[in-house]
């Protein structure tokens, strides 16, 4: 990792001309220190608290990026990084690297909503 911490902003997380999501991507160990590590690549942390993420792996280096999709996920995420590192600068362009992996999870259910299901559960 350099003295100063990067987040990289672009568009289309698969890179095709088709693919306009707004993606944010940070190296793995500064994504590790802000939302935890576990999973394959070390990205289980980020998945659970965006209920996915994406895995990117310079295959030069063997640097890993950890990234999320959407306009509003990305903006989240790099408002988290800022408040860990303060001097965190953001590139606009795609990190050199590949995908890897990408992976969406199911919206966690709210307490009301797993209270609901138990009683209609318990009706049948």
């Amino acid at each position: 990792m350099s003295d100063t911490p990067i987040v990289y902003v672009f568009r289309g997380i698969w890179g095709n001309v088709l693919d306009n999501a707004v993606v944010s991507a940070a190296p793995a160990d500064l994504v590790v220190t802000v939302y935890g590590g576990g999973g394959l690549f070390g990205e289980g942390g980020l998945a659970d608290a965006f209920d996915g993420c994406a895995t990117y792996i310079n295959d030069e280096t063997g640097e890993r990026y950890f990234a999320v999709w959407g306009r509003r996920n990305a903006s989240r995420f790099r408002a988290m990084l800022r408040h860990s590192f303060p001097g965190l600068e953001t590139r606009w362009t795609r990190p050199l690297a590949r995908l890897v992996s990408s992976e969406t999870r199911a919206t966690k259910l709210g307490a009301a909503q797993r209270r609901r299901l138990a009683i209609e559960g318990r009706g049948r």
